[in-house]
């Protein structure tokens, strides 16, 4: 798959992970199960970040895995709290060479001063029009706003592990345990 065109893998990576979905199951409107996409390449992305910078994935994935955490909406008290616990494990495992980001549907000029406000150590994306979330599976028939999901990226692109409990105030250890489970 790695001659293809890009935006061909794409479309193809897509269409597995509706795929997997169908073969096993789930009942979109009863809450997709991520699980089921461990071993499968992680949909791309390019988003504008809180920190001005363009993110692509594949780009990214060239300094090392990735933790890719979403979730719904900004300025809220149970997201605000788990982004601070998320930071405290950004800047844990960024010497492993494991980098952080956090994807929201909100508007790119509400990110940077919420970013800002929290002090964090990491960008958050913006996919206002949700494409991006929806590939990822995070938005879903009967969810507008993306899941309170964690996904773990190896460098080869693949999703290596998948956290969808995601306690506001416990979120940064949960990251942090998962990544050293995965020997990050």
């Amino acid at each position: 798959m790695s001659n293809l065109p890009a935006i061909l893998r794409q479309s193809l990576t897509t269409a597995l992970i509706c795929c997997f979905l169908i073969v096993s199951g789930q009942n979109r409107s009863e809450g997709a199960d991520p699980s089921n996409l461990v071993g499968i390449r992680a949909p791309e992305f390019r988003l504008s970040g809180s920190d001005g910078q363009s993110h692509r994935l594949t780009t990214d994935l060239r300094r090392g895995p990735m933790i890719v955490v979403w979730f719904p909406k900004a300025y809220t008290g149970n997201v605000e709290r788990m982004l601070k616990s998320i930071d405290t494990a950004a800047t844990e495992l960024r010497p492993a060479g494991v980098q952080l980001v956090a994807i929201s549907c909100d508007k790119s000029k509400y990110l940077q001063p919420f970013s800002q406000e929290l002090g964090l150590n990491f960008p958050i994306l913006a996919d206002p029009a949700r494409t991006t979330s929806i590939q990822w599976t995070t938005v879903h028939s009967g969810r507008e706003i993306p899941e309170r999901w964690a996904f773990f990226i190896g460098r080869d692109g693949l999703i290596k592990a998948v956290v969808t409990e995601l306690e506001a105030a416990k979120a940064g250890d949960i990251l942090t345990r998962k990544a050293k489970e995965l020997g990050w």
